[in-house]
């Protein structure tokens, strides 16, 4: 051990390893939750996520940057998001409103939550298009929809996210690496 942490007498080790604990408790279920229930949470780590991924990508010497490592990466991104990104945001979810939806009806979304044998809980979304001024559902969005609409989603933004780190390393070498 270091200098510091050999100063540390054992009676306050007690509280740092139990608070250590507690935060990474804490925040596996913020992610987990957030994941299930926040509308825009998966979205924006996820863009966090592969914008560094495609970030490394783009400055890796040893990785080719066209064909099928291209297309592993963005189907990588796209399958992630669409696991992960169930409840999507206001803008992903539109698409869903848009193509499914009668003109006179909006998108609703709820999260289904289920026991699972051995303690286990499954989240699942369940999209339908309610009538306006009602809670009458109109149609209901099957899951082979909302996930397919999603796989494509991301697909789209792997594109846009490999596009603009792209751009952003050829500013950054023609500025002289100083962006």
């Amino acid at each position: 051990m270091g200098k510091l942490t050999g100063k540390i007498p054992s009676f306050l080790w007690i509280p740092l390893i139990v608070g250590a604990v507690a935060l990474s408790i804490g925040a596996i279920w913020i992610f987990f939750y957030g994941i299930g229930y926040v509308e825009g949470f998966g979205s924006l780590i996820l863009l966090v996520l592969g914008w560094i991924g495609f970030r490394i990508g783009n400055r890796s010497d040893g990785i080719e940057s066209r064909g099928f490592a291209v297309a592993l990466g963005i189907t990588f991104f796209a399958m992630m998001g669409m696991a992960l990104d169930q409840p999507g945001n206001f803008i992903y979810n539109r698409p869903l409103e848009w193509l499914f939806c009668p003109p006179d009806a909006e998108l609703v979304r709820e999260t289904i939550r289920r026991g699972l044998r051995g303690g286990g809980v499954s989240l699942t979304q369940d999209f339908a298009c309610v009538a306006r001024g009602t809670e009458q559902v109109v149609r209901q969005i099957s899951g082979f929809e909302h996930f397919g609409i999603r796989f494509l989603e991301y697909v789209a933004l792997g594109y846009l996210l490999l596009a603009l780190s792209r751009l952003f390393t050829r500013l950054k070498s023609a500025a002289g690496g100083n962006v």
